[in-house]
């Protein structure tokens, strides 16, 4: 930004932004600054900090003075992520989250200035009919093919969603309460909360790209949205015909867990979607599906389940190893473009940031 960003109109919705994205209510502004609630209130409508409070306001928000400066680049709704219908999130921490990704946002606006993402290929269904199983069946075969899969178990959802031009993230405060969530601004995203089990991570990464191919431009989190996104991440991870072939035949009344617990490894989903997608192919009835379940809950798999431990647990990559091609320099100057601060980076988005080079220095 060229000239004095203390002297560039003051930005009241950067702001408001800055103090969403670190779970600040006015009160908390308020006491920071020695002043009303209501005051802080106006802050964010037409009131203009003096230079002191604004640099108050950016140390305690983790943001530059710069931040305040410029205008927002990609704005962001919690309407437009795909949040699980989960008691525990509050509206609070849903506009707490959506404004970190706007940040997030901004910040990859720049990275890509310096380093090339893979492009985004998730299919445009347009006014594709959804409705149906076979409908969303057909629609994950494709995703397939686009990304040219093959039939066989994923070894890496992560890596497949970041081959279809997804970046993920992960947020410090996306915990339980939130769980995986999608959206599709500038760039799809999924913010990965990294609970639960390997297996149910994956099945959350596929659920998530489910939403991002069936919804776009659509408010999900409804039975119905959830249902179709479940569908589809069924559909991604064991697709009908490998699956199939490779279900074990039933032993005379009984299911035979120990060929479950070898295909659960293999294909690297849980005992639980093993037996949904044999339910939803016709390959188990109704009663033996729901017989599976309920030896489950009674050897209390409800959380977590045998064979849990052989499953690989998966990481983001992209975004950390664009942010590694850059030295210090430039890793520095990128961060005064988007007015954030080391501590907001490492800290909010738990990236791991370029350090500055060592000089040794010889003593006479």
């Amino acid at each position: 930004m060229n000239g004095n960003p203390a002297a560039a109109r003051f930005r009241h919705d950067k702001l408001k932004l800055a103090r969403l994205a670190a779970g600040q209510s006015y009160p908390d502004i308020g006491r920071l600054l020695g002043v009303t609630r209501q005051y802080a209130h106006k802050l964010e409508v037409n009131a203009v900090p003096s230079p002191a409070q604004c640099r108050q306001l950016g140390a305690h928000l983790l943001v530059t003075e710069t931040f305040f400066h410029t205008p927002r680049q990609c704005p962001l709704e919690p309407e437009q992520c795909h949040f699980r219908p989960l008691r525990t999130a509050t509206l609070g921490l849903k506009k707490t989250l959506a404004a970190q990704v706007e940040i997030f946002e901004t910040l990859l606006q720049q990275l890509e200035q310096e380093v090339d993402f893979p492009p985004v290929n998730i299919p445009d269904i347009g006014d594709a009919d959804i409705g149906s199983a076979a409908a969303i069946e057909r629609l994950a075969e494709q995703l397939r093919r686009e990304l040219e899969l093959g039939p066989g178990p994923l070894s890496s959802m992560t890596r497949l969603a970041e081959k279809a031009g997804v970046l993920l993230v992960q947020l410090t405060e996306a915990d339980a309460r939130v769980e995986t969530f999608s959206l599709f601004n500038e760039r799809p995203l999924i913010v990965c909360s990294n609970t639960g089990t390997p297996a149910r991570q994956r099945f959350d990464l596929a659920h998530e790209i489910g939403h991002l191919v069936l919804h776009q431009g659509m408010e999900t989190g409804c039975r119905q949205t959830e249902t179709q996104a479940d569908r589809f991440a069924s559909a991604l991870l064991m697709p009908r015909s490998a699956f199939a072939a490779e279900f074990p035949a039933m032993r005379g009344r009984y299911l035979s867990w120990q060929a479950l617990g070898e295909m659960k490894v293999r294909w690297r989903v849980s005992f639980k979607a093993l037996l949904y997608r044999a339910g939803r192919l016709g390959l188990l009835t109704p009663e033996q599906v729901k017989s599976g379940f309920v030896h489950l809950a009674r050897h209390g798999h409800a959380r977590h389940e045998d064979l849990d431990e052989l499953i690989p647990a998966e990481s983001t990559e992209l975004v950390q190893q664009a942010i590694d091609l850059l030295d210090h320099a430039d890793w520095q100057q990128l961060l005064d473009q988007t007015g954030l601060t080391r501590e907001a980076v490492a800290g909010r988005y738990r990236l791991e940031l370029p350090r500055p080079r060592l000089t040794l220095v010889h003593s006479a």
